[in-house]
């Protein structure tokens, strides 16, 4: 059956209209700001003391959630002042990685924490991670310090990427099924439903 494509307009800028577009949204970047390097000089100091203090065991942290999240959130999460959005959550957990999708460039793991066979958490192992878990869950960092949203936005992306060369690019993603694993990660707890995608920021496989 052939593909029809009415109704499609195919458009082709010019040049002048890429450099222009190109202009439009370089006037928005601190030119002056790099995300890498404060990523960078705060990681070690920083993040990985403030998620490691801040995790909670996997079963603690989900029996809590499941009575009241925001009670949950409040006495073990992080948002900012004055923000009505979902809580962020740091875990600690060990499980066995009962499946996982390494064809995509955005991989996960999905991790057995109580042993009945079904995943409890959805950990991304990259290369990709996605989402702003890390940035969100950190007290110290916040909008307010930051020139404009391209900004805040990078340092969540360059966070990410350290969180993927620290501790997740030298797992072996072919044999992880059956693996058992610890973890130290964030993860934004948008309900109580939903399999929690952690953001991991300790990665370790203990053996089969």
């Amino acid at each position: 059956m052939g593909l029809m494509l009415s109704g499609c307009k195919i458009e082709h800028r010019t040049e002048a209209e890429k450099k222009a577009a190109t202009s439009v949204a370089g006037s928005f970047e601190n030119a002056s700001f790099d995300p890498k390097a404060e990523v960078q000089a705060m990681w070690e100091s920083k993040v990985l003391p403030a998620i490691d203090k801040m995790a909670v065991d996997y079963p603690t942290l989900k029996a809590a959630m499941e009575q009241n999240m925001d009670e949950a959130g409040a006495q073990h999460g992080y948002r900012e002042k004055g923000e009505s959005g979902p809580w962020n959550m740091a875990v600690r957990a060990a499980g066995v990685v009962v499946a996982a999708e390494t064809e995509l460039s955005a991989g996960t793991a999905d991790i057995d924490v109580d042993g009945d066979g079904k995943a409890d958490l959805q950990v991304q192992i990259g290369p990709v991670i996605r989402a702003t878990a890390i940035r969100d869950t950190l007290p110290f960092i916040s909008f307010t310090n930051y020139t404009n949203q391209i900004d805040f936005a990078q340092l969540a992306n360059a966070l990410n990427d350290r969180a993927y060369e620290a501790g997740l690019k030298d797992v072996d993603r072919t044999k992880l099924i059956g693996q058992k694993v610890d973890l130290v990660g964030v993860f934004t707890a948008d309900n109580g439903e939903d399999l929690p995608v952690v953001t991991a920021t300790s990665f370790k496989v203990v053996g089969p």
